[in-house]
């Protein structure tokens, strides 16, 4: 018989930083996006693990949930650096008129083909690659999956990340389609569903993943 691995995947709810490139930059949960988030996990069955960004946007909810369910059951929080969103260097942090300002059209350029790197192999903004990002969400991933087979997993990460991971999960190319066709509002929650035979995994997307 399969082993079942089941992953809730949250975003977190409204930052502080409205209208920024955020990144890594380490914006704070508003009270509304805190909120939001709440409401997401109505319904969902008690995790074994909650596996968090470091980033306070997501890590501050984290800890709420833990803390909730330490009441009655043992729980494992588990912070990671690999989860955080991806790092735009230069311009991390900076708003969209701020770079408009700053970087001009290049900007755009980027946009329109986020796999592109300088003729160093850099990223225009000096941070990771969208190619470098794509192998830490994928090696994160791997790692999760091991480290938790056959448990229920709450991931609490950010968009770029889940964007990146259901490139990976569904085979989509690496063009700039897929960040334009997936659509995850603040607080938006993705349930996958992993079965684990021998040495294959498939991976399935359970819809809808707002009960249990």
């Amino acid at each position: 018989m399969a082993t079942i691995t089941q992953i809730d995947i949250l975003r977190h709810g409204l930052p502080e930083g409205d209208n920024c490139l955020r990144g890594h930059t380490d914006f704070t949960l508003t009270e509304q996006g805190f909120r939001q988030m709440q409401l997401a996990v109505q319904g969902l069955k008690t995790p074994d693990a909650v596996v968090t960004s470091t980033l306070q946007r997501c890590a501050i909810f984290a800890e709420h949930i833990a803390e909730h369910i330490a009441e009655t059951q043992n729980v494992e929080i588990n912070y990671s650096d690999d989860w955080k969103e991806m790092d735009f260097g230069e311009w991390d942090g900076l708003t969209h008129q701020q770079l408009k300002e700053r970087v001009g059209e290049d900007v755009d350029a980027y946009w329109y083909d986020p796999w592109q790197v300088c003729d160093d192999g850099s990223a225009p903004h000096k941070g990771e690659t969208l190619e470098q990002f794509d192998c830490r969400i994928k090696e994160a991933w791997r790692q999760l999956l091991q480290q938790f087979k056959g448990k229920k997993i709450l991931l609490v990460t950010h968009s770029g990340v889940m964007r990146q991971l259901l490139r990976q999960l569904f085979e989509m190319p690496q063009n700039t389609v897929y960040l334009h066709r997936i659509n995850l509002p603040y607080a938006a929650r993705v349930r996958i569903t992993v079965y684990h035979d021998g040495n294959q995994d498939w991976p399935q997307l359970q819809w809808p993943p707002y009960s249990d």
